[in-house]
């Protein structure tokens, strides 16, 4: 049985519009899928932009998961040593497991010889559910076909839908907190906000990029 040019081209235009659409939704399933990090809020101390340099600074990070504290605390040494400044990760101290008062903090100030804290910690991780509806997908067909068993298989065709489906976006929000080891002060502050991330090194040397871009456009490294 000869298809006519009509139905040719009928059937053409499904295909194409069925694979337009795959490619739609694999490009979302994709994107999605992808973890992004942003600064949410920053502030600092302009007395201590330019005039006062950063250095020797002690890294600290609040986590119950060692090998993130490390990671991260490794990470964030390296990036402040590209720019000749002296870090000390806290998980090296003889005393790494800091305790919360204020003897505590000030003996690993005085062994990392610091002159400058970098404090930072997990402010929260929200997950919300969220449902995306079918999708209706038409297509053109020629409605004046001259035999039933040509163009039922089209005009069934003519109409599709995409099934809906559940998907989960988790949110991570970090806190980072710069202080002068000498009178204590706050230096300077920031919030991130990660979209979907996985905990990889990958995931923590970018989060550490972020911050320390901050910081240098605070003239503070």
């Amino acid at each position: 049985m000869k298809l006519t040019n009509s139905h040719m081209r009928a059937e053409s235009v499904w295909k194409f519009n069925k694979l337009a659409w795959l490619i739609c939704l694999v490009l979302m399933l994709l994107l999605s899928s992808c973890a992004t990090t942003n600064l949410t809020t920053t502030w600092h101390d302009p007395a201590y932009a330019g005039s006062k340099r950063v250095e020797d600074v002690l890294i600290i990070a609040v986590t119950k998961d060692e090998t993130i504290r490390r990671l991260y605390e490794d990470s964030f040494a390296a990036e402040l040593a590209k720019d000749n400044i002296r870090a000390v990760q806290s998980y090296t101290l003889k005393n790494f497991e800091i305790k919360p008062d204020q003897k505590s903090v000030e003996e690993a100030v005085k062994e990392a010889g610091a002159r400058s804290v970098l404090i930072t910690r997990h402010i929260s991780t929200d997950t919300k559910q969220h449902y995306r509806p079918p999708e209706r997908v038409s297509m053109y067909a020629d409605p004046y076909y001259s035999r039933m068993n040509r163009y039922y298989p089209l005009a069934y065709r003519e109409v599709y839908y995409t099934s809906g489906y559940n998907y989960s976006v988790t949110t991570v929000n970090i806190e980072s907190n710069l202080y002068d080891a000498e009178n204590e002060k706050l230096i300077w502050s920031a919030q991130s906000k990660s979209v979907d991330p996985q905990m990889t090194k990958k995931y923590i040397d970018e989060l550490v990029q972020i911050f320390a871009k901050d910081l240098k456009a605070k003239s503070l490294l």
